[in-house]
């Protein structure tokens, strides 16, 4: 079975396909071209960042020296280790106590013992202060937005800042699973670095037993206050159980017994006798003188025995109540006597570490030479070549990436869709311009050459070959068309063609210099009057030249122009005209109208190519797109290593004049 595809049906992506534009493939042979066409700013920016660095590390940054000492906070060796209570071994405690060696007491302690108050390396305000240097500036700046001034430090802030310096040079790293501290001293003499590091040591040391003999003490006095209460405390509930006994005359537990059993006996009997009188006063023998002598007799009985029950009661509630304040007293005495053994043994422990002391369960391995410690000079050196190469890639990026102009004739095409006519070097422009002081003015081999390639270019193309008005323009001012237009018409006037030269650039003083002054003038008037064109034996062509238009009344009407254009096409083979700008003066455009070929300059690495494509779009717009474009004013070697093109350094040095 065959699916039928239904051709009718449009494809609903076909629409995107149109608008979706193919990512160009990442060009790495470009790259590496780029790069090294930019070999000298990235060397420049390298040695720049080198030379640096090296001054700071061998002129600028004082060599800094390091030495360690070794402290062992007790452990389980120490021969106090069964009597004694070893320092807590857990994690935050060591951690405490390595704190401790940086602590404001002990460091105040190493400044007063060094003197380092008078040390300008770590009282900074004992140096004279550099106007330009980071603190001084950052100091300025905060006074500055606070409003405030300078004011000379008073002691208390001398020795805060002291305290931190000193703090900064200091270093204490404690190796994992041990009791070991290592102090590490920072300074610029390495005999300074280990006495700070010995003396940071040993006054920690002194610091702590200080502080645990302190401690021990004030734990003493606590220890001896709380049992002293205790004691007073046990004693007067002894005195409570005492006097409890004495008043309520307690017995002990079997007299209470053998007390309830008489207040239970003294019941059954007083029950027995109450029911044997109720049988005596419903039994037959009721009312006779036996009967009522018996009844007295239990009666009497009667009474007795609950006289006898409520003493004994009144004494068993007695009893119990003394038994259970008495047991009271004698928990709460029980307790107390707990809590005061407890107090009292800490309190002979104490005076027992007391007496042993703490010294023995710390030991220091003192620091014995000062070791350089930087400045790394290799590694800054290392890090310094590596940024420096790292900004000056970054620099040639940013060059690469931010220019505007175009390098290359593909460039040139690519951006404008126009064949490119002729690529002129600065040098040959450079060359015509210097003819022009010493006139007459004589093309040389290579400006021929140079106006014979560019004829021949376009003469190739469609529009340029039968061309008799072409007019040579570009988009702003000092593009090379005025030359390219001497080119032009030198070449045609050598080949034995009528050609007429208009100047219509005014201000360009380019061909004033070329014919000079006087038959400048006289081409003026030619133009203006309508006389016979000024001949250039040099260029073997006639010169009209149009007068500045901003300085002329009547403006250049076109049908003026055409009208004298006319005219001298019959005159001549070919008519060259050196308009002015096309995005400065419009006129350009109305040259552009009445000619035949239009040829477009372009600045090499100068001329944006926003102002080229505008310039082409104001000649399209009329109506008279331009025939070609001509590269200009080129930098051979700078081309060679701005432009992204493979083929160019393959081309013939004929290309490129």
């Amino acid at each position: 079975m065959t699916q039928r595809v239904d051709t009718t049906r449009p494809d609903p992506h076909h629409r995107y396909r149109d608008i979706i534009e193919p990512i160009a493939p990442l060009d790495i042979a470009a790259m590496l071209r780029v790069l090294w066409h930019g070999k000298w700013l990235v060397l420049c920016v390298l040695l720049f960042t080198t030379g640096v660095a090296g001054y700071y590390a061998f002129r600028m940054a004082a060599p800094q020296y390091v030495a360690g000492a070794t402290l062992q906070l007790g452990g389980a060796d120490d021969a106090t280790s069964v009597s004694v209570a070893q320092p807590s071994s857990d994690d935050a405690a060591l951690n405490t106590a390595a704190a401790l060696v940086t602590s404001d007491p002990v460091l105040t302690r190493v400044i007063t013992a060094l003197d380092l108050l008078a040390d300008p390396e770590f009282n900074r305000y004992l140096s004279p202060t550099r106007p330009l240097t980071r603190n001084a500036l950052r100091t300025q700046a905060r006074h500055w937005l606070a409003g405030t001034t300078a004011e000379p430090p008073d002691d208390a802030a001398v020795l805060d800042k002291t305290i931190q310096n000193l703090r900064h040079a200091l270093t204490v790293t404690r190796q994992p699973d041990t009791y070991i501290l290592h102090i590490t001293a920072q300074s610029r003499d390495p005999d300074k670095a280990v006495t700070l590091a010995n003396t940071t040591a040993a006054l920690y040391l002194s610091y702590r037993e200080a502080t645990q003999v302190q401690k021990r003490a004030e734990t003493e006095v606590w220890l001896q206050s709380r049992v002293n209460d205790l004691r007073a405390q046990l004693e007067q509930q002894e005195k409570e159980a005492a006097a409890i006994i004495a008043s309520a005359q307690i017995q002990g537990d079997s007299a209470l017994d053998a007390l309830t059993t008489q207040v239970l006996a003294a019941d059954q009997d007083l029950s027995e006798a109450r029911n044997a009188l109720r049988a005596l006063e419903i039994g037959p023998d009721n009312g006779s003188a036996r009967n009522n002598a018996e009844i007295a007799h239990l009666r009497s009985k009667i009474n007795d025995l609950t006289a006898l029950k409520d003493r004994r009661s009144a004494q068993l509630s007695a009893q119990s109540a003394g038994q259970a304040a008495l047991h009271q007293i004698e928990l709460q005495a029980e307790a107390t006597r707990l809590v005061y053994q407890g107090f009292l043994a800490q309190l002979q422990e104490n005076r027992m570490q007391q007496g042993l002391g703490t010294t023995v369960a710390q030991r220091i391995a003192p620091a014995t030479e000062g070791k350089y410690a930087g400045p790394q000079k290799m590694l800054i050196l290392t890090v310094a070549v590596l940024l420096g190469g790292v900004l000056g890639i970054i620099a040639v990026a940013i060059r690469h990436t931010a220019r505007k102009g175009i390098v290359d004739a593909r460039s040139l095409h690519d951006a404008t869709g126009l064949p490119v006519l002729a690529q002129f070097s600065s040098r040959t422009l450079r060359q015509l311009e210097k003819n022009t002081r010493t006139p007459p003015v004589l093309f040389g081999k290579g400006l021929s050459q140079a106006g014979r390639r560019l004829h021949t270019s376009l003469a190739l193309t469609s529009q340029g070959s039968n061309a008799q008005v072409i007019v040579s323009t570009s988009s702003i001012a000092a593009e090379g068309k005025t030359h390219h237009a001497l080119f032009l018409t030198q070449t045609l006037g050598m080949a034995g063609k009528r050609v007429a030269l208009i100047g219509a650039d005014t201000p360009n003083p380019m061909l004033r210099s070329v014919i000079g002054a006087d038959p400048f003038q006289a081409a003026q008037q030619s133009w203006a009057s309508g006389e016979p064109a000024t001949h250039c034996t040099n260029l073997g062509a006639d010169i009209l030249i149009i007068s500045d238009i901003a300085d002329q009344h009547a403006p250049l009407l076109s049908d003026q122009l055409a009208g004298r254009l006319n005219s001298l096409r019959q005159s001549y083979d070919h008519i060259i005209i050196d308009a002015p700008p096309v995005l400065l003066a419009p006129e350009a455009r109305l040259f552009a109208r009445h000619s035949d070929a239009i040829i477009y300059a372009v600045r090499w690495s100068r001329t944006p190519r926003d102002a080229v494509q505008r310039g082409l779009e104001a000649l399209d717009d009329i109506g008279h797109p331009a025939t070609g474009v001509i590269l200009s004013r080129i930098n051979l070697r700078k081309m060679r290593q701005l432009s992204n093109d493979p083929c160019l350094s393959v081309l013939p040095s004929a290309q490129t004049i």
